[in-house]
C-alpha cells in the first residue's frame, strides 16, 4: 500500500478524497476537523495505484493517531488487511515518528494500526471500548415540531430556575473557574486513562482553545443568591457535515434530575439548526449515558476503539 501526502494530491484525486472523507465523516468527525485546518502528517492510503478506485483510507499521524479506514474488519482478516498492517508498519519506521499517546478511531481501523504497532514492540497499556453514535435527524425534527416538546423544556427550566449559558472567551473569571472545575473533574473521570497522568496546565489551555473553536454550553442553576455551574456540554470536533459532541458532564450532586438531558437537547437544537449531524461516543460500560443518549434519539453506528500508550513506557524505549 501506498502512503501519499495529502498535499501532494491534485485535482481529480484531491476531488476523490473529499468526496470519500464526507461519504466516511460520521466515524472521522475529529479527523475530519483537524484536516480543515491542516493537512501536516495526514497522509491518504492507496491500496496499490494512485487512483480513485484504490484509495483504501485516511491516517493523521501525531501524537494522536486518527484514521477514516471504513473496510476495516478485524473479524474477518483479508490479504488486503494484513498488507495494510505491513505497510503501516513499514511507513512509520521509514518516517521515523515517534510512538503515539494514542490511537482513536473505529474499533477495526484502531486495530490494524495497533497489530502494525505490535510489530514495532509498541503495545498499549490501555484499550476502550465506546459505542459510536449519531443523532436520528428526522426523528428529533418531529419532537422539536410538536408544541409539547418545547413547553415542556420551558416548564422544567422555570421549575428548576436553570438557564442556559454560552461559554466564550468573554465568560465572566467566577463562570470560568466553576467551568474549569467540571472540565477536570469530567477528565479525571472520563478521559484520561490509568497509564497517563492529568496535567491540569493542558486542561487549561484545551478549555480556553474551546472557546475559541467550539460550541460550547453550560447550565446555569440559581440557589438563593448563588449561581452555579452544574453541568456542560459542547462540541470537540466539528467537520465538513457533522460536529462531535463531547466533554458532556454533571456536577455528581446534581445527577439524575434531568440536567443533563436538558442541556444535551439545547445543544442538539443548536447543531441541527447550523445544519450539521450530530454525533458522540459513549463508554460500553457507562450504561446510564448509553440508555440517556438512546433516549435523546442517538442511536449505534460503529464500534469505537482508544488505544492508550504509557509515557513511561515511551520514555524507556
Amino acid at each position: 500500500m501506498l502512503f501519499i501526502p495529502v498535499e501532494e494530491l491534485k485535482g481529480r484525486k484531491r476531488s476523490a478524497l473529499l468526496k470519500f472523507l464526507a461519504r466516511y465523516e460520521e466515524i472521522c468527525v475529529q479527523l475530519s476537523a483537524q484536516m480543515r485546518k491542516t493537512s501536516d502528517n495526514v497522509y491518504v492510503v492507496f491500496a496499490s495505484e494512485v487512483s480513485e478506485q484504490d484509495l483504501y483510507g485516511i491516517v493523521s499521524v501525531r501524537k494522536t493517531i486518527l484514521h477514516c479506514l471504513p473496510y476495516a474488519n478485524s473479524e474477518e482478516p483479508t490479504a488486503m488487511q494484513k498488507d495494510f498492517v505491513q505497510s503501516f508498519t513499514d511507513f512509520f519506521c521509514a518516517e521515523r515518528f515517534d510512538m503515539p499517546v494514542c490511537v482513536n478511531g473505529t474499533h477495526s481501523g484502531t486495530a490494524l494500526i495497533l497489530e502494525a504497532l505490535s510489530l514495532l514492540e509498541y503495545v498499549p497499556s490501555q484499550i476502550n471500548e465506546y459505542n459510536l453514535m449519531k443523532l436520528d435527524i428526522g426523528e428529533f425534527k418531529g419532537k422539536v415540531r410538536q408544541k409539547a416538546w418545547l413547553a415542556e423544556r420551558r416548564t422544567f427550566a422555570q421549575k428548576h430556575g436553570i438557564e442556559v449559558l454560552r461559554c466564550r472567551r468573554d465568560i465572566p473569571a467566577e463562570m470560568r473557574g466553576m467551568l474549569f472545575e467540571l472540565q477536570k473533574q469530567y477528565e479525571l473521570e472520563e478521559v484520561v486513562p490509568s497509564c497517563l497522568s492529568f496535567d491540569e496546565n493542558l486542561c487549561r489551555l484545551k478549555l480556553a482553545n474551546s472557546f475559541r473553536t467550539q460550541y460550547i454550553l453550560a447550565l446555569l442553576k440559581k440557589e438563593g443568591d448563588k449561581e452555579l455551574l452544574v453541568s456542560k456540554a459542547g462540541t470537540n470536533a466539528v467537520g465538513i457535515k457533522c460536529a462531535q459532541i463531547g466533554g458532556v458532564f454533571t456536577h455528581s450532586e446534581y445527577r439524575g434530575r434531568g440536567f443533563c438531558s436538558y442541556l444535551m437537547g439545547v445543544l442538539m437544537f443548536k447543531i441541527v439548526k447550523m445544519r450539521y449531524i450530530p454525533v458522540l461516543f459513549v463508554k460500553k460500560q457507562n450504561e446510564l449515558a448509553v440508555k440517556l443518549y438512546a433516549s435523546l434519539g442517538f442511536t449505534k453506528i460503529a464500534d469505537y476503539t482508544i488505544g492508550y500508550f504509557s509515557l513511561m513506557e515511551k520514555n524507556m524505549k
